[in-house]
């Protein structure tokens, strides 16, 4: 399994298990079948009658907006570290990605809203993701977190 799809079920385990969907022991024995069969753990869950289609859905939806969201503030350090757009701009569009997730179950990308909102340009686009693409190539092949040592840029 590789880096992804293992955050990608670590998230799925860790939101149903806060949302209360299924219980620890129930994810354990779900997650050794669908290791042995090759098969998503949600499929399993659901075949295991432990959740609906529908929750499963949902909560691949809360997934990919959770593991967006955290490349989205990853992003947006870089853009407010190279002086793209100011800080408050950033912030705005984080609170309005959030807000049309909580209407709408969709993920917006935060590039996508600032290039909108004329907060930044396409050049400036491509160029805080090529950062960012740097700096995960180089955590994933260090085995460390690059950006740990940042300073001076407020959490989002």
């Amino acid at each position: 399994m590789n880096e992804t799809a293992l955050r990608r079920e670590q998230l799925f385990e860790q939101i149903g298990l806060q949302q209360r969907l299924f219980s620890k022991e129930q994810v354990e024995g779900a997650r050794h079948i669908a290791r042995q069969r090759g098969q998503p753990l949600g499929d399993v869950l659901v075949v295991q009658g432990f959740l609906s289609p529908e929750q499963c859905r949902g909560l691949e939806r809360a997934v990919t907006y959770r593991l967006g969201r955290d490349e989205d503030k990853e992003v947006a350090k870089i853009i407010i570290e190279s002086h793209y757009c100011a800080p408050e701009r950033v912030e705005e569009a984080l609170r309005e990605q959030k807000q049309h997730y909580s209407r709408t179950g969709e993920l917006v990308r935060l590039s996508t809203l600032l290039l909108r909102n004329e907060a930044i340009t396409e050049s400036q686009k491509i160029a805080a993701e090529k950062i960012h693409g740097i700096e995960q190539q180089s955590a994933s092949g260090s085995g460390q977190r690059a950006r740990g040592g940042r300073r001076g840029v407020p959490p989002f």
